[in-house]
């Protein structure tokens, strides 16, 4: 055994000898990366491990705080009712406006980050978000506070779109799965986590304003960590190529230069020469892929699941459990732990687990790779949903009145569980169809689930008031399961769809080429 290890050891040397790929084995330890990173010491994939997971942290927590700052206000509907003399339908707008704005902004952050880096972004991002922040609390009126809550939106929601790209500029393919997995379950978790650290917050100093406060100082604290963890992604990897001495040698010239460990927190540079006349285009081009259907319809199963799990538990538990209960704002907000522990619990077995399918397939195949492989991981989420959402309302719907009950908490944390899976896999599928535009595809993911879930905290309130809570929960299970169909046209028809479109752009291309030989 130990001389077949000693033997493939020996040809992957060899090999990575034979291709110029010394440095990735030594670096590595094996050469099989997608994408094949270079030899340069700076490039973000040759980073360590503490490095990027620092980064990665960063990066979702920041992706957590848009959905968690539109969330944090649910606790203090009473307050703010009573200070605006406004309706608690209205006061729950604080809440349902900025989540629209956290889906389109995205369109605007990707092609400027594409010009002047990531970094710039997340930095200004946080600085803003926190000044917007402070501003809140100091509101007096009702459409100020709204206003300062959409600019929060506005200015904290570039992670919703960049932040996909990060991730794609840090990792390989191979454990995209994973990582991408971290980023959706912070972005799953905000809505959950707000009114858990809110609630007993405003209960126990009996101001909204505090909320404002708080979210000021983490938002703060974040760009300060930002200075110091989160070094430039964009990078313009060397191509490889078979002659590669002169390739390699010009590509290690400015390692000398660029070694200081500063250099990367501290350099700013155009990483892009298209003019900012064109920023208008760039940032409608992503709607161009809403016609293509891998990353379209895994877009809405994950927004239809995502909206009537976690959004729906978000803005309902309030009305539901809590008058149902009679509990005050600390008791609602402890109500959230269970979805909290539902998304938590979730994500590993969606994001490594998807992984770890992945490669079984892979090696099944003899070394082919088909992204479709990665959507049977998500059926069981869709199943769990529906299951997690119909004990919910059964037993919300059977228990007395009066005295709490823990078993509809059962249900949000299995219903949170299982969308934990289907974001995940549908997110990373979706974006890992279209390997060549990430972030455009990143967004569109983000548009069409923020904009679908919107709309959800308009309907809701009457939904339960005219079907009540059983039929309600039953109606909503089926679009789940309608959007679990999506999946398995992709399933069965994705990878020929692709194909298709791979097949047209190619000949796009080069009619396009041809015609410019012509006029020359």
């Amino acid at each position: 055994m130990a001389e077949n290890n000693d033997k493939s050891e020996t040809f992957f040397r060899d090999y990575a000898s034979s291709g110029n790929l010394e440095e990735v084995y030594k670096r590595h330890g094996r050469i099989d990366l997608v994408p094949l990173p270079s030899d340069v010491p700076e490039d973000p994939l040759n980073w360590s491990s503490f490095r990027k997971n620092t980064l990665l942290a960063l990066v979702a927590f920041h992706a957590c705080l848009g959905p968690f700052s539109a969330a944090c206000a649910i606790p203090s509907f009473e307050l703010f009712a009573a200070e605006f003399a406004v309706s608690l339908t209205k006061a729950s707008y604080i809440t349902a406006v900025p989540i629209v704005f956290l889906g389109t902004f995205p369109f605007l952050w990707a092609p400027v980050s594409s010009r002047i880096g990531r970094r710039p972004v997340y930095l200004a991002s946080m600085l803003i978000s926190a000044a917007m922040q402070l501003a809140s609390a100091y509101c007096t009126t009702y459409g100020s506070l709204v206003t300062c809550r959409v600019l929060v939106a506005i200015f904290i929601c570039p992670p919703q779109s960049i932040g996909a790209s990060t991730v794609s500029e840090v990792f390989f393919v191979h454990e995209k799965g994973q990582k991408m997995g971290v980023w959706a379950l912070l972005v799953s978790l905000g809505p959950t986590i707000a009114p858990l650290i809110m609630g007993p917050l405003v209960y126990h100093t009996g101001k909204w304003q505090w909320t404002f406060f708080l979210l000021a100082i983490m938002n703060f604290a974040h760009f300060i960590l930002y200075l110091f963890f989160c070094p430039e992604t964009l990078f313009n990897r060397p191509i490889r190529s078979n002659e590669l001495q002169s390739a390699t040698a010009q590509s290690r010239e400015p390692v000398s230069i660029a070694t200081k460990w500063y250099i990367p927190y501290t350099s700013f540079h155009m990483h892009s020469k298209e003019p900012w006349s064109k920023l208008p285009l760039d940032v409608i081009s992503p709607l161009q892929y809403i016609i293509k259907p891998t990353i379209v319809l895994p877009s809405f199963a994950n927004a239809i699941t995502f909206t009537y799990t976690n959004v729906l538990l978000t803005v309902q538990i309030p009305a539901l459990l809590g008058q149902k209960y009679q509990l005050n704002i600390q008791q609602i907000g402890l109500q959230f732990i269970a979805p909290f522990l539902g998304a938590l619990l979730g994500e590993p077995f969606a994001g490594l687990g998807s992984d770890k399918w992945m490669q079984y397939r892979v090696r099944r195949a003899n070394g082919k790779r088909e992204v479709e492989w990665r959507l049977p991981f998500a059926i069981p989420g869709f199943l769990i949903s529906i299951i997690g959402l119909m004990v919910l309302g059964i037993r919300l719907q059977n228990t007395p009145p009066g005295v709490w009950n823990i078993t509809p908490d059962i249900g949000s944390a299995i219903a949170l569980f299982g969308q934990q899976i289907v974001t995940t896999v549908c997110t990373t599928y979706a974006i890992e169809s279209q390997p060549e535009h990430t972030g455009q595809a990143a967004i569109l993911v983000t548009l069409i689930r923020q904009t679908y879930a919107f709309t959800g905290p308009f309907y809701f309130t009457n939904q339960f008031n005219a079907m009540g809570i059983v039929h309600a929960c039953g109606l909503l299970s089926g679009l789940i399961a309608i959007a679990m169909c999506l999946i398995l046209a992709c399933i069965m028809f994705g990878e020929s769809w692709r194909t298709k479109l791979e097949a047209g752009n190619s000949e796009h291309i080069f009619q396009n080429q041809s015609e410019e030989e012509k006029i020359d």
